[in-house]
């Protein structure tokens, strides 16, 4: 049998939770099986590494960001005739968009969509004409894939009616996301904590729907309770020479107490540092890698209830109000008090939790026999 040719057309290759998934997605999906290809729209960062040191072939289309451009159109399209795809699929908004009118040009492929978040709350009007535009034209690609329940049902609130709605969970390596001691010790002493000090962490490019302010005043009221705790913030943004975030820092009376440590590639020794994780987002999250990947760590998690985030973490954590800062500090102070012989064990129930429901091999699984069927149905 023949390798069925699926080309991946996205936004950028950077460090959000969609480029980083097709990342993981790509090196499961058995080259034997299919033969991949991932176009950007605008120049790729740094997933796209990744992403080309798979094997993968990688192109770019060269836009620039908020700006449309008709020769993106034609370079699109003549890649899409060179590679004669089976399926095109595309991930978010403006990709989804692109996709569509080039692959309805160029080629005869099934086409599918793959949308994430929709709260469009802090969105620019581009991308809010955008979202309209792909809700009434949702008919045309052969189906919809999201990587949430919550996705799919804001999608369908804001009129998308797609002929089929499929949502296909991400997933985790756990073999990548495992508990490690010796990170643990090392980590810590590269931040200058402890081995005792209580450490609460959330990793997350600076955004406003990541809510770093949120987290930020929680972190305050936890300190009432643990004036020995720390806190540890990962991500692109997420550094000293961020004004924003600093005068947050200070006005919560942080300083000294918060570690800013930026973008990192190393997020499964940075995760075994923590004693529990936070995710504060105010809105807009689909699938909360950064809670899932924490888990496989064998690391509790504090989350808002926004997107699949309840339904990742399950009875393992705590899931509180979306801006309730006083409930999340209380959820921090709960997990980051547990008794050795309680944490020990909610560690195991974490890992298995995402070993046994999220797994990267089950969600490759999964995508495979959706493309395969797909493909196989023309």
């Amino acid at each position: 049998m023949s390798q069925l040719r699926v080309l991946h057309l996205i936004t950028a290759a950077e460090t959000g939770g969609a480029e980083t998934f097709l990342c993981r997605l790509l090196s499961r999906l058995p080259r034997e099986r299919f033969k991949s290809r991932v176009v950007c729209m605008v120049r790729p960062g740094h997933v796209g590494g990744r992403i080309r040191a798979l094997g993968i072939p990688l192109a770019t289309l060269g836009m620039r960001r908020g700006l449309p451009s008709v020769g993106a159109v034609r370079k699109l399209m003549e890649m899409l005739q060179d590679f004669q795809p089976d399926v095109v699929q595309t991930w978010l908004h403006h990709a989804d968009l692109l996709g569509l009118v080039a692959a309805r040009l160029a080629v005869e492929s099934n086409l599918v969509w793959n949308l994430r978040n929709s709260r469009l709350d802090a969105a620019p009007w581009t991308t809010r004409a955008v979202v309209w535009l792909c809700a009434r034209l949702s008919r045309l690609p052969e189906a919809v894939l999201t990587n949430s329940e919550t996705a799919r049902d804001q999608h369908r609130a804001l009129g998308f009616r797609p002929r089929r709605f499929e949502v296909l969970p991400n997933g985790i390596d756990c073999g990548e996301f495992r508990p490690d001691p010796a990170a643990r010790e090392a980590l810590r002493k590269e931040f200058g904590v402890s081995p005792e000090t209580p450490l609460a962490g959330m990793l997350a490019r600076h955004a406003p729907m990541k809510n770093h302010a949120g987290f930020l005043r929680a972190a305050a009221l936890v300190l009432k309770e643990l004036p020995e705790a720390r806190f540890l913030l990962c991500g692109t943004g997420v550094t000293q020479v961020n004004r924003e975030l600093m005068a947050q820092v200070n006005q919560a009376g942080l300083r000294g107490r918060v570690i800013l440590a930026g973008y990192r590639q190393d997020a499964p020794r940075v995760l075994n540092s923590l004693d529990a994780l936070c995710v504060p987002s105010a809105y807009g999250e689909g699938f909360p890698n950064a809670a899932a990947e924490a888990m496989s760590c064998g690391v509790p998690c504090a989350a808002t209830d926004t997107g699949d985030a309840a339904r990742v973490v399950g009875d393992t954590g705590r899931v509180v109000p979306p801006n309730d800062e006083p409930a999340l500090s209380r959820a921090l102070v709960e997990l980051l008090t547990l008794p050795p012989d309680q944490r020990t064990a909610l560690a195991g129930r974490c890992r298995e939790r995402i070993a046994t429901e999220f797994s990267l091999d089950a969600a490759a699984r999964a995508y495979a026999s959706f493309y395969e069927e797909l493909a196989g149905r023309r």
